[in-house]
């Protein structure tokens, strides 16, 4: 587990933790394209949230992302009521739906693959975990400093790791599409993570997938949270602005605010 330490930077429900309460909003647009294959789940009642973007075309990618929130939660949640570590159980998930993905992939046409990208979101006992696959992202806003919990699992990302591209040339490589791990990966192998971070009064957290995040400029972020305080209005807004701004994708998010009991 990876702790992240930030000193200067986590239908509305709310639901009661020891001094804090969560509220949440989402929104998924389907946008200019012919159907949405973007998913996402609010779970209040567990304070687990999923964002997931269906790979595929058209019915495989949203019969993936449909898998993505409907097994993730449940196998967290079994994993959890015997016991288990909330990293393992967040990690055996995407295990778990990886290779129900990958077998429900068997059935398709020679040489289309199903996926999804996933960020997923756990609140227990005082801490938030974060996993993901793909290059759906999770953002931490802390008063107007912002920090990116996730690593794009995608070539271009990986070519930055290595040197061979600085972060401006990957925003425009071609690679910055080309996912290397999501679920549906037949070798998906090592090396998946879970970070944690402890919330504060005040956080808002931001699922989201690449068609919001890729036509949101940071400081729009940055000053989300004071101008829009309601979780749901700020998604909203979000969404719709990705939109406006020329996204040509499905554009989905969940907003989590953390508040003062």
């Amino acid at each position: 587990m990876l702790e992240i330490g930030l000193e200067c930077m986590a239908e509305n429900g709310a639901s009661r933790m020891p001094d804090l309460v969560l509220r949440a909003g989402s929104k998924s647009a389907q946008g200019v394209r012919s159907n949405n294959e973007d998913n996402l789940v609010v779970d209040q009642d567990h304070h687990l949230y999923v964002v997931a973007d269906g790979m595929g075309g058209q019915e495989r990618g949203e019969i993936a992302s449909s898998m993505a929130v409907e097994m993730l939660p449940r196998v967290v949640q079994t994993l959890l009521a015997v016991n288990e570590p909330p990293e393992a159980a967040l990690m055996q998930a995407l295990l778990e739906t990886n290779q129900a993905i990958v077998e429900a992939g068997r059935t398709q046409p020679e040489g289309r693959r199903m996926g999804t990208t996933a960020v997923v979101a756990l609140h227990l006992a005082g801490k938030v975990y974060i996993t993901h696959l793909g290059d759906s992202r999770a953002y931490l806003l802390r008063s107007y400093d912002i920090r990116q919990l996730t690593v794009d699992h995608s070539v271009a990302q990986a070519l930055v790791g290595t040197g061979a591209l600085t972060a401006l040339e990957a925003r425009c490589s071609p690679y910055q599409h080309i996912l290397h791990k999501f679920l549906g990966c037949a070798d998906l192998g090592a090396g998946l993570e879970v970070s944690s971070f402890t919330p504060q009064a005040g956080d808002r957290l931001l699922l989201a997938t690449d068609g919001l995040t890729n036509h949101i400029a940071d400081d729009e972020l940055r000053i989300g949270p004071k101008l829009y305080p309601d979780p749901q209005v700020w998604i909203d807004y979000l969404v719709d602005k990705a939109l406006e701004n020329g996204s040509r994708d499905n554009v989905t998010g969940i907003v989590v605010a953390f508040e003062a009991a």
